[in-house]
């Protein structure tokens, strides 16, 4: 298929499909491994903030990679350079002593946060370079 092809709503939908996938997972991990490691002081309402940081980002993604691959001839690369940088980028407040909110993290917060944003982009990554 021609990069050409791709068109903006298109990719859109295959992200959202995608983090909806991807949110899925995140929330199953995020049950499984508080309750396998007792993690307590989970923030209340973090299943929704796990659910709109895992479809946002994609969805906004989904819309770089149709633009990339209609506007550059390698823009696949560029996604996927830009992609692996952001997911890198993403882990490093899992390691924070804070959380956004000013509380203290739980113990083994690393432990349940960063494989979700690995989930997320490998997920949501299929689904938006499948997508087009």
């Amino acid at each position: 298929m021609k990069s050409k092809e791709i068109t903006f709503l298109k990719s859109l939908k295959s992200g959202m499909r995608g983090g909806l996938i991807a949110a899925g997972v995140n929330i199953g991990w995020l049950f499984s491994i508080s309750y396998l490691l007792k993690i307590q002081g989970i923030p209340e309402g973090f299943p929704v903030a796990v659910v709109f940081s895992t479809m946002i980002p994609l969805a906004l993604g989904a819309l770089l990679f149709a633009f990339l691959l209609k506007n550059f001839k390698k823009g696949n690369i560029l996604f996927y350079l830009i992609a692996a940088g952001f997911t890198i980028l993403s882990i490093f407040p899992s390691f924070q002593p804070l959380l956004p909110d000013g509380s203290k993290a739980p113990n083994h917060f690393a432990i349940l946060t960063v494989p979700m944003h690995f989930f997320a982009a490998t997920i949501g990554g299929f689904f938006i370079i499948k997508g087009k």
